[in-house]
């Protein structure tokens, strides 16, 4: 699946680049500014804690497959492989207890 969403980014990229010189540096800046708002508003109101590239910069490339994996789970893909990774990891849980966050 990442290779699949790998592959229609490039596409995008692609036709982006090919249009004016204005159309692909707005949508560029744009996606950048979207995207750092989405990651730092995700941490601090749903994770509360910095995001994990902060302490290790590899975080920067697993960080987009799982959001990926974790936008298949919720529409179903692959339960067995979700149930899997919980039994192993534990439960993902959006916007857990705040005072066991803080512990």
């Amino acid at each position: 699946m990442m290779a699949a969403v790998s592959a229609l980014c490039i596409a995008f990229g692609q036709w982006i680049a090919a249009q004016s010189a204005l159309v692909w540096l707005t949508t560029g800046v744009g996606l950048f500014v979207i995207g750092w708002v989405f990651q730092f508003f995700g941490h601090m109101a749903y994770e509360h804690r910095k995001p994990a590239f902060v302490d290790d910069v590899i975080g920067l490339l697993i960080g987009p497959l799982f959001v990926l994996a974790e936008a298949l789970f919720a529409i179903g893909w692959r339960p067995a492989l979700r149930d899997a990774i919980e039994r192993e990891a534990g439960p993902t849980r959006v916007n857990p207890d705040r005072s066991a966050a803080h512990r």
